[in-house]
């Protein structure tokens, strides 16, 4: 059996443990995956599929990372069976990738919105991509950034980073929503 099919439940001995959602979303901050360089302001008018094909090189090329291309294509496939794209305006496209050891991320904020493809009565107005270890240890913590940022980037947030004057800027905005 793989590491990330489903196994039978085991009854618990004391009841089910759980962690509240402000207490796990405490262990990993947003701000401390993203970079200055890979904030970026993409041009108005380019649809969803360039801006996250700028945004994956930009992300791969910070981590250092030429084949960047096999990551958009991973991305692409999984955005295939559903969009990831939240009524906020926030779209998360993500991957699990093997080959790399932690997270890796980055952001575009988009002046002016433009409509996701998969469902067009939404709009984008922050993309946050991420790419996460293809590992089973990794995937908790996978889990804990699709709730963290889906929990952080709510619409206030995301009008201030579309009003934001630059990846600085928009940058400590995330830090200080998040101290």
């Amino acid at each position: 059996m793989s590491w990330f099919q489903k196994k039978s439940p085991e009854p618990a001995a004391e009841g089910p443990k759980t962690t509240p959602p402000a207490r796990a979303a405490k262990g990993l901050k947003v701000s401390t995956i993203l970079a200055e360089d890979t904030i970026l302001f993409p041009s108005e008018g380019q649809e969803k599929s360039a801006v996250l094909q700028t945004l994956a090189a930009a992300v791969c090329g910070k981590a250092g990372i030429a084949d960047w291309a096999s990551f958009l294509a991973k991305v692409q496939e999984r955005e295939q069976g559903i969009s990831t794209t939240l009524d906020t305006g926030l779209s998360l496209p993500h991957a699990r990738m093997d080959g790399i050891a932690t997270i890796l991320a980055g952001m575009a904020i988009l002046k002016k919105p433009i409509p996701d493809p998969k469902q067009t009565d939404l709009t984008i107005r922050v993309m946050f991509l991420f790419f996460s270890p293809n590992k089973q240890e990794a995937f908790p913590l996978h889990l804990q950034l699709l709730r963290g940022v889906s929990s952080l980037f709510q619409a206030a947030l995301i009008d201030q980073l579309t009003a934001s004057s630059g990846p600085a800027a928009a940058l400590e905005l995330v830090k200080k929503l998040e101290a």
